[in-house]
C-alpha cells in the first residue's frame, strides 16, 4: 500500500528544503545531457528535467521543440529518430570543452543517476491529443519498468497531460507549472495535484501559505542568486529549482 501522496512527498522532499538543479545544472554544463547531472549530482540529488518524444517513440530529455538552440541540429524533435538525435552535438553550444556531449533519452539519465536520485520530470507537449497520450503512456510505462513512484513527480504547463498521469498511474506524484500566480486558476484542484511549481515572481507568503492550507507544497523556479533564496525560503517553500546547485548547496549549508 501506499503512503497519501502528500506524506509520501514530504518524505521524499525531506526536512529541509529541495535543491533541485535544473536541467541537471544548466548553469555550469549544457543543458538536459548525461554530464550536466553528473556535475549537478556532486552537489543535489534532485533534478528538473525535461522531456518528450522523437518520431522513433523514444522519451529523449531536451527542453525546446526543435534542436536549433542546444545542437549542431536544425529542426523538430519530433522529426528525427533517436539514432540521427544522438549524433548531433548538444555540448558545444555551451562551451567548446563539452562538444559531443549527447541529448539523452530519458532511461539513459534514469540509469546513469544513483537510485537515490529524485526527479522532477516536465512533460513537454505541443498540445496535440494523439501525442500527448502517447507521451503520458510512454512516460507510464517507463515509471513502472524503473519503479519510480517513490522517487519522481511529474509536472507541465499542459495540465491535461498531469491529468492523463493521473488516470493511468494514480499514485505518481503531480505537480501544476504556472507562469504567474494570477494564471492558477480556480480549477486547478481538479487536477488533484501535489505541488504547485510557479515562476518565482508568484511566490509571496501569502500565495505559499494559500497553497498550503490545501496541503499542497510550493516549488518556484528558476531562483539563481542569495536574495532570491532567502525571500523564498522566507515564504515557505518546500526546495528551489536552480541552475547552480553547487552554489545553492553551499547557501542552505550556510544559513542551517
Amino acid at each position: 500500500m501506499f503512503q497519501p501522496r502528500i506524506e509520501r512527498l514530504k518524505s521524499i522532499l525531506g526536512n529541509k528544503p529541495a535543491n533541485i538543479g535544473h536541467r541537471g545544472a544548466r548553469g555550469l554544463a549544457p543543458e538536459n545531457t548525461l554530464v550536466s547531472f553528473l556535475v549537478g549530482a556532486e552537489s543535489t540529488r534532485f533534478f528538473e528535467l525535461d522531456t518528450m518524444l522523437c518520431a522513433s517513440g523514444e522519451l529523449v530529455v531536451i527542453h525546446d521543440f526543435t534542436v536549433d538552440r542546444t545542437t549542431d541540429g536544425k529542426g523538430k524533435v519530433s522529426e528525427y529518430k533517436y539514432r540521427d538525435l544522438a549524433e548531433l552535438d548538444a555540448g558545444s553550444f555551451f562551451e567548446e570543452a563539452f562538444e559531443g556531449e549527447q541529448i539523452p533519452t530519458l532511461s539513459q539519465v534514469i540509469q546513469t543517476l544513483p537510485e537515490t536520485t529524485v526527479f522532477d520530470i516536465e512533460m513537454k507537449s505541443e498540445g496535440n491529443p494523439e501525442e500527448r497520450k502517447a507521451l503520458a503512456l510512454a512516460l507510464v510505462k517507463l515509471i513502472r519498468k524503473w519503479n519510480l513512484t517513490n522517487r519522481i513527480w511529474v509536472s507541465s504547463f499542459d495540465w491535461d497531460l498531469v491529468n492523463l498521469i493521473r488516470q493511468e498511474e494514480p499514485e505518481v506524484l503531480r505537480g501544476l507549472l504556472v507562469e504567474k500566480g494570477d494564471s492558477l486558476n480556480k480549477n486547478y484542484m481538479d487536477y488533484e495535484p501535489d505541488l504547485i511549481l510557479p515562476h518565482l515572481s508568484a511566490c509571496s507568503k501569502d500565495f505559499v501559505e494559500g497553497l498550503k492550507k490545501q496541503s499542497l507544497l510550493v516549488i518556484p523556479y528558476t531562483t539563481n542568486t542569495e536574495k532570491e533564496w532567502q525571500e523564498l525560503l522566507t515564504a515557505g517553500v518546500a526546495g528551489l529549482i536552480t541552475d547552480y546547485p553547487d552554489q545553492l548547496a553551499s547557501y542552505l549549508e550556510s544559513v542551517k
